[in-house]
């Protein structure tokens, strides 16, 4: 089975070539019915020095024009990363050929959760230790700003940073999900010096 792979950040990233079929709820039933339905998705492994395994998925779901990033399964790895399992989700908006996503980070907060917070393309490039948006374009993005740039028709969050990228070619929006949600949780982001080595 044939894969493309790269490195971003401190992640390895491995996407798994053609569709899977998975079994999930939808982010938009998760306060609705609940129910399981069966979906097309990508699939992709992560791996880490840190001892990190994880499977991801980005799912297109068969109701409408819904896309959701994340789904995360933890093999391996600190128990912080279970997080994964249900946070950090990304969720594109579709818009013809290509997806549209507004990116937030994981950062933990005063509960010591890491939960989705406003980020900017500067602290993006901390995590990605180079200019994130040259990265992200090497990878296939076919555009990267602000969220009112890359969708006309958002209403709120027009000055959080944005990607676009090809449906057929989701390579950048893996690798964001890499950068703003595994790195976080592996340099403890928003974690006071004292709790630990890690933060």
């Amino acid at each position: 089975m044939g894969m493309t792979s790269f490195t971003i950040g401190m992640v390895t990233v491995e996407i798994l070539d053609g569709a899977r079929a998975i079994t999930a709820v939808p982010p938009s039933q998760w306060h609705g019915d609940r129910k399981e339905r069966v979906a097309d998705a990508t699939l992709a492994n992560l791996q880490a020095a840190d001892g990190l395994r994880a499977r991801i998925a980005l799912v297109k779901w068969p109701d409408d024009d819904e896309v959701s990033l994340g789904h995360a399964e933890i093999f391996g790895g600190p128990a912080d990363y279970e997080r994964l399992e249900d946070a950090g989700l990304i969720s594109p908006k579709a818009v013809g050929d290509k997806l549209v996503a507004r990116i937030r980070a994981l950062k933990y907060g005063e509960a010591g959760r890491a939960s989705g917070a406003v980020t900017d393309w500067a602290q993006i490039g901390g995590w990605a230790d180079a200019d994130a948006p040259t990265v992200l374009r090497d990878l296939g993005a076919t555009a990267t700003g602000t969220y009112g740039d890359l969708l006309p028709s958002a209403t709120r969050f027009k000055s959080e940073p944005a990607i676009e990228v090809l449906a057929a070619d989701p390579r950048a929006l893996f690798a964001v999900y890499a950068l703003t949600r595994v790195m976080p949780i592996m340099t403890g982001h928003g974690k006071s010096a004292v709790e630990g080595p890690n933060a």
